[in-house]
């Protein structure tokens, strides 16, 4: 059991990395860590674990949510990890634009297949 929750948050981490490496080359790290950390706010009323996730100018660690996830393992994690992914790509859309978020979505879906990345502005 703790082998199969390990590897989702691995894969989880993954593609936060590569998310962050993408948004980076649009953004920089600075402003990446912040629209994170506006994203984990914006969650966390409806998931207190998701200030579990921490990031810093050189990438992000899901290493606490593992831990919790051992702790629980009925957490909501996939639900948590899509939500988190939906409102990141929402306003990533909104700062450098749909077209441009769409090249960041294409690439993280050829790389995690079938992640529901929705980009467009509203």
């Amino acid at each position: 059991m703790n082998d199969l929750v390990d590897k989702k948050i691995e894969r989880y981490e993954t593609l936060l990395r590569e998310m962050w490496a993408a948004s980076e080359t649009y953004l920089g790290a600075f402003s990446v860590k912040l629209l994170v950390e506006r994203v984990v706010w914006d969650l966390s009323a409806e998931y207190r674990e998701i200030e579990l996730l921490h990031c810093h100018e050189g990438g992000i660690s899901c290493a606490e949510i593992a831990a919790s996830m051992k702790e629980n393992p009925n957490l909501p994690v996939d639900d948590i990890f899509m939500k988190f992914i939906t409102r990141y790509v929402e306003i990533l859309a909104k700062l450098i634009g749909s077209e441009k978020t769409d090249k960041v979505a294409k690439k993280l879906k050829e790389e995690f297949g079938n992640i529901p990345f929705y980009s467009k502005e509203e």
